[in-house]
């Protein structure tokens, strides 16, 4: 809890890396990433940071989260988008719900990953759909060290609160395992600050399981299996106390095979994936009566790497079959087909890269997309980068076959969009100070509006335009035993619609983060802030109907006994000021909270 740091990758390789020791399926985020920022959150930073996705990505990145309350549904605006255009990507692949498009960022938990990557802006010539705001990037490692590691980690707070983490690795020449098994838990029964009422039927309980084994067969030839398994059951919070009690399970199975061979400056990979993602919705808890649809996807994806002298290709094959059945949805099935090409070219100080992809779909026309990216270094401490790239987001199987109401005549959205940044940095010190500048047009956004005969159905009715600044500050001082380190960030969003003006709803203009650590030896002590500026709720912008703004403090303390096991003792107070605040409208979050954490090394 006490290095709640946000670090900054540039991502300026000189050619694709090849890793002996340490084997990192997603390859693509680091080599071809040219005019993009990245934010990288490590191991350390996701065992020590209690709850969930979105807990950890609202204090460290420019996302701004919507949550119906604390655990909650909860949602992401990146960059003024929509949270359909946010792509979750697990080593390598899409695994937003086929159904809405999304990802539920409070039903994954994050300290069994081994690192978080959070790339701003367009990404849909890699990462396919939704990959328009930003992607988000959750990585599993296998090391080949012959090192045997253990994690058990053990939490408790506020509202009858309980987390637990057991995370363990080990390997030799040939072989690496690593698995980790989490849970996270909640009466969530917290008092609404500010009133006389209590969250009701807030309950929930979450369970995420990550096993990861790989095999070298030869010196060129490495096998590996990912898998992620999830099950979460939580109540929704009631709006008023005479409300029916509702529930809502879901479990989701995540499969991926992978076979590289590499040869001398070839490198070939082929991927297996298989997705299956259930849910189960009960209305009232005193009936019997639920809804639920199951979708599975398969998918295989073929990487042919090649190096030659200043130049890094990647040629892109995947072919993506998914299916879908339940209640209010048509048992339907969809195929898409891809072909994308990246080039990079190293000469002097400038880095460039060269990005198409075109897909192929049996239900929708797909457009061209492209993407176009520059480094330069105009010295050693200043580096300028400029992306320019038009990306996209195909309707989900709600969009196109709820029954009654769905269309398959959409089109995709489409967002062309332009970034760029200038990043100071004085490594040798530990200073980095970024400044990137944006703009995005979206076109055939896909909304569910009321038809002539009041029935909502969805279409292609909006035009969106989102521009804005963002400021990152990372810095570390020594005086002898003490180290202090500071991660700042802001970020400025314009998001409005084209046609009448008005900023998007739930979209701040203004948020803000700070964390601030002091460590002497084996204690260390934590201040965090996170200020949101007030959110229209209303598309028209009505002044009667905003969320105001809100600046929130939180505090930690740790000690580590390295005679006893490495044993980390931790604690943290959230929201300090007891403040009231909603990121939706009805929908109060938590006052003053604490934690307390151990852990334990071996």
């Amino acid at each position: 809890m006490a290095c709640l740091c946000t670090t900054l990758g540039f991502a300026q390789l000189d050619s694709i890396q090849r890793l002996d020791e340490v084997f990192v399926v997603d390859r693509q985020i680091n080599r071809f990433s040219t005019g993009q920022l990245l934010f990288t959150l490590s191991s350390s930073i996701l065992q020590d940071s209690p709850g969930t996705l979105t807990d950890i990505l609202e204090q460290n990145t420019p996302i701004f989260f919507k949550q119906n309350g604390y655990g909650m549904v909860s949602s992401p605006t990146f960059r003024g988008t929509t949270a359909q255009q946010t792509a979750v990507v697990w080593n390598g692949f899409n695994i937003n719900s086929q159904f809405n498009g999304q990802t539920d960022f409070n039903t994954l938990l994050v300290d069994g990953f081994d690192e978080i990557s959070v790339r701003p802006g367009g990404g849909s010539v890699i990462y396919g759909t939704g990959a328009i705001g930003g992607s988000i990037h959750l990585k599993n490692e296998l090391r080949f060290d012959g090192e045997t590691n253990a994690i058990l980690s053990a939490r408790a707070g506020s509202f009858s609160t309980y987390q637990n983490l057991l995370k363990a690795s080990t390997s030799n020449e040939k072989w690496s395992l690593s698995f980790a098994l989490s849970r996270l838990s909640s009466e969530n029964d917290y008092d609404w600050p500010g009133t006389s009422r209590q969250n009701l039927n807030g309950a929930f309980e979450h369970y995420n399981v990550n096993l990861s084994l790989a095999r070298k067969l030869n010196q060129n030839n490495r096998i590996t299996y990912h898998s992620m398994y999830f099950n979460g059951d939580r109540n929704f919070s009631l709006l008023f106390p005479s409300d029916p009690s509702s529930s809502y399970f879901n479990e989701d199975h995540r499969h991926l095979l992978e076979w590289e061979s590499e040869f001398s400056e070839v490198t070939s990979v082929l991927k297996l994936a298989f997705f299956d993602e259930y849910f189960q919705y009960t209305p009232d808890s005193r009936t019997s009566r639920s809804t639920g649809a199951r979708a599975q996807t398969t998918l295989a994806r073929y990487s042919l790497f090649y190096s030659y002298q200043a130049f890094d290709f990647n040629v892109l094959s995947e072919f993506n079959y998914s299916s879908a059945s339940g209640n209010n949805v048509l048992s339907e099935s969809r195929s898409i087909a891809s072909l994308a090409f990246l080039a990079k070219h190293h000469w002097k100080n400038l880095t460039s890269e060269v990005s198409l992809r075109q897909d192929y779909s049996d239900v929708y026309d797909s457009p061209f997309l492209f993407s176009s990216g520059f480094n330069y270094e105009v010295s050693d401490r200043l580096t300028a980068k400029v992306n320019v790239s038009k990306n996209f987001r195909i309707p989900t199987f709600n969009d196109l076959y709820w029954e009654g109401s769905g269309r398959t005549d959409l089109r995709p959205e489409t967002s062309n969009q332009v970034e760029a940044s200038v990043v100071f940095s004085k490594v040798e010190s530990k200073h980095q100070l970024s400044f990137t500048g944006y703009y995005n047009d979206i076109t055939n956004l896909i909304r569910w509006v009321p038809n002539s005969s009041n029935i909502w159905q969805p279409e292609n009715v909006d035009e969106v335009e989102t521009y804005g600044l963002e400021a990152n500050l990372s810095t570390q001082l020594e005086w002898g035993m003490h180290t202090f380190n500071l991660s700042s960030l802001y970020a400025y969003t314009i998001s409005e619609n084209k046609k009448t003006g008005y900023q998007l709803t739930y979209v701040p203009k203004h948020k803000w983060t700070t964390s601030l650590t002091y460590k002497i030896d084996r204690f260390s002590v934590n201040l965090q802030n996170l200020y949101n500026g007030e959110v229209f709720t209303r598309t028209d912008n009505s002044a009667d109907d905003i969320l105001q703004d809100y600046l929130l403090w939180n505090a930690g303390i740790s000690y580590e006994f390295p005679k006893l096991q490495n044993l980390k003792l931790s604690a943290q107070v959230r929201n300090s000021g007891d403040e009231a605040y909603q990121t939706q409208e009805n929908r109060p979050m938590p006052g003053r909270h604490f934690f307390i954490q151990t852990q334990i090394k071996f």
